[in-house]
């Protein structure tokens, strides 16, 4: 073993063993470690409220003001409501949208959102009630009579 090569076993020996006889002699001054927040993910009304309305005007084409990975996520959970609501089974007395397909992602938000504030019921309930009783008031079905 040379002379650099026991210098620098040394140095790593040191190095090593520096944090736990010496708290903070281990880290770079004015670095930090990036701890990744989660993005809010939607789940209850209030999510709803928070991650769409972060979203602002971003959902529109071309995008507007407002956070694009909001509105990134606000899209995916409207995409992903809407293709279980397609297979969601009627149950009796259930009361259903009529949507004809020509609203976009930023005018579906902007309803719901408009008609969900200050509507605090819905908070704490699942995303999913929001949408639908928002959408159900916005666009009801002229013929809701299912049984038949």
């Amino acid at each position: 073993m040379n002379r650099f090569s026991k210098l620098t076993a040394a140095a790593v020996l040191a190095l090593a063993a520096a944090p736990a006889l010496m708290p903070g002699v281990g880290l770079i001054p004015g670095v930090a470690l990036a701890q990744e927040t989660r993005p809010r993910e939607i789940i209850t009304g209030a999510d709803f409220h928070a991650v769409c309305g972060d979203a602002g005007k971003a959902l529109s084409n071309p995008p507007g003001e407002g956070s694009r990975s909001a509105a990134r996520r606000c899209k995916d959970y409207m995409k992903n409501f809407f293709q279980l609501e397609k297979v969601r089974p009627l149950v009796p007395n259930d009361e259903v949208m009529c949507i004809n397909g020509t609203l976009t992602w930023q005018e579906i938000a902007d309803e719901v959102l408009g008609w969900g504030g200050g509507r605090t019921e819905y908070d704490d309930q699942p995303a999913d009630a929001l949408m639908r009783a928002a959408l159900r008031a916005r666009h009801p079905c002229p013929n809701t009579d299912y049984e038949n």
